[in-house]
């Protein structure tokens, strides 16, 4: 009876744990998935463009039909997407037409900030070593929202 106990209590331990840490909750995204992702969904994948951070790939999703694109940033180091992080979370004053309410949640191996103004939507989001921006307006929040769930960002 006491074995069974240590037993349980230490599955609770591992769970509590994971939930903690973010462990089981994260989706990493991966250059590849990304591009078969957002294609299958009728998005053109464009590795071309520039940016300024020095990321390993760097792709845009975008549609003729609507106003946003979304970037994809995957970095050798999982430091530097933190670095690309701050300076997107540090500049959304650049992307932002008025005073916004922003919602940061962090965990272990991810950081997500939601920006919502009067006129605009903007997504910043993390998960290890890779990062997706999107600017948008607020028209689109909810099908932004729907794309973020379905990748687990």
């Amino acid at each position: 009876m006491k074995n069974n106990k240590s037993v349980i209590l230490g599955i609770i331990m591992i769970v509590v744990i994971s939930l903690a840490t973010g462990c089981k909750f994260y989706n990493l995204l991966e250059t590849q998935d990304f591009k078969e992702h957002f294609g299958a969904l009728g998005y053109t994948i464009s590795d071309g463009e520039e940016t300024e951070f020095k990321a390993e790939s760097y792709l845009v999703a975008s549609k003729e039909d609507i106003p946003y694109k979304i970037e994809y940033y995957e970095f050798a180091e999982e430091v530097d997407a933190k670095k690309a992080y701050k300076d997107y979370y540090d500049n959304i004053g650049n992307y932002i037409t008025t005073d916004s309410k922003n919602q940061e949640t962090t965990g272990a191996v991810f950081s997500k900030t939601v920006a919502v103004s009067d006129n605009e939507y903007i997504i910043i989001s993390r998960v290890k070593n890779t990062l997706i921006f999107i600017a948008t307006t607020k028209d689109y929040q909810k099908e932004v929202d729907t794309l973020l769930e379905d990748i687990k960002y």
